[in-house]
């Protein structure tokens, strides 16, 4: 599916941009970072894994709300970014393909039938992806 896909099923619609839902989603986003973080400390890497996603996902809503986008669709999400931040060089193409790893892996992690196991490092690097994001993302939305 491509981003005018999103918008035709309605997946992406287009509104007024939103500051206080950008910031709302914004400061979501971090206090997910921090969940994460909290969650790697205690071994609870699956648990961590969502987390950092959620904030990654957060943030990029973030961009959406600035933008007056809403979105009912993860998928359509990284789309929208792909289309107006990527190829705009706004963003790297390395942290699509991070949110979209840890969208595939929060899915089979909540809905998948096998237990998934993680390694402490691949949830570190989670995290330093995610802070990294967010803090690409800052830069965009103009946040602290």
């Amino acid at each position: 599916m491509n981003i005018s896909e999103c918008f035709e099923k309605r997946l992406l619609k287009k509104g007024r941009p939103d500051p206080l839902k950008t910031e709302k989603a914004f400061e979501i986003s971090k206090k997910s970072l921090v969940k994460a973080k909290r969650l790697l400390k205690h071994n609870f890497y699956s648990e961590a894994i969502i987390a950092a996603y959620t904030a990654m996902f957060q943030s990029a809503r973030a961009l959406l709300f600035k933008d007056g986008i809403f979105e009912r669709s993860h998928y359509c999400v990284i789309e929208y970014l792909k289309e107006n931040y990527v190829k705009k060089h706004l963003l790297s193409q390395d942290y699509l393909h991070s949110i979209d790893v840890y969208r595939t892996q929060r899915h089979e992690v909540l809905y998948g039938l096998e237990e998934i196991s993680y390694e402490k490092s691949e949830v570190e690097d989670a995290i330093e992806k995610t802070e990294k994001f967010i803090k690409a993302v800052s830069k965009i939305v103009g946040s602290k």
